[in-house]
């Protein structure tokens, strides 16, 4: 099962917008320093602009289970050839799904070698994280979302040769339904953000993709190559090896 529609309305909402907003300024200093030929973004949710706007990366795709993107597909079956993306973009891919280890492997498996991937979604120890434990019962979006948590993401890709390059956060004030709540809270929001930083409501990782160069080893019980074979005639080395021979 993946469905965005429900959190593409949340993003339509005052907080929503709020943190949309910084995660754009954040997309637009991190793809702006990746380069490739290919970037595909999964899951597009936040505004009607591609948060691939400001990368120099040329072919641009979205892929979405809607009308409006370039291929309508969902990332558990991902249509893509292997190892053929520079660049793939997943937002709250991971939080609507049943099936996260399996979207994981597609995105690894489509990317190129020292390819990146960024993962958008939303961290379990943060405001967002508290509202959820009381509002998980309400089957409400985004508190019925799936939090991972920074520490389960790295291992999973870990096992998947998926590096970790940097981690970024937003939406450290509280998911308050209304911009008056969020403006009286605004002189704390600085302080939140410097002392608290990696306690935001939403997480932007960005990995990258690690292959391992294997290097060919000779078997430990295979016998030396000879420099010169006997049977080279008029040879040094093999009128030295018939005198060994005869004496």
């Amino acid at each position: 099962m993946f469905d965005l529609t429900a959190i593409k309305a949340w993003y339509k909402t005052a907080s929503g917008q709020l943190v949309a907003a910084v995660i754009e300024k954040h997309m637009a200093k991190i793809s702006a320093c990746i380069f490739g030929y290919v970037a595909v973004e999964v899951g597009h949710v936040l505004s009607p602009e591609s948060l691939l706007k400001n990368c120099t990366i040329r072919k641009k795709i979205v892929l979405d289970r809607s009308d409006n993107a370039d291929v309508i597909a969902s990332p558990t079956a991902f249509p893509i050839a292997t190892d053929s993306i520079d660049l793939i973009v997943m937002t709250h891919a991971l939080d609507f799904t049943s099936q996260p280890h399996e979207i994981l492997r597609e995105m690894e498996r489509s990317l190129v070698a020292e390819g990146h991937l960024i993962i958008i979604g939303f961290n379990p120890f943060s405001f967002y994280g508290l509202w959820r434990v009381f509002l998980a019962r309400t089957k409400t979006t985004p508190w019925c979302a799936n939090f991972y948590s920074i520490k389960r993401l790295r291992d999973w890709c870990g096992l998947l040769g998926l590096e970790e390059v940097e981690i970024h956060y937003a939406g450290h004030l509280p998911p308050f339904k209304h911009l008056q709540a969020w403006k009286k809270m605004r002189p704390v929001e600085n302080f939140l953000k410097k002392y608290f930083y990696r306690f935001g409501g939403l997480y932007i990782l960005v990995v990258r993709k690690r292959v391992a160069r294997l290097t060919p080893l000779m078997d430990a019980w295979s016998s030396p190559r000879r420099l010169f074979p006997k049977e080279v005639p008029g040879s040094s080395a093999s009128y030295t090896a018939g005198q060994k021979n005869n004496d």
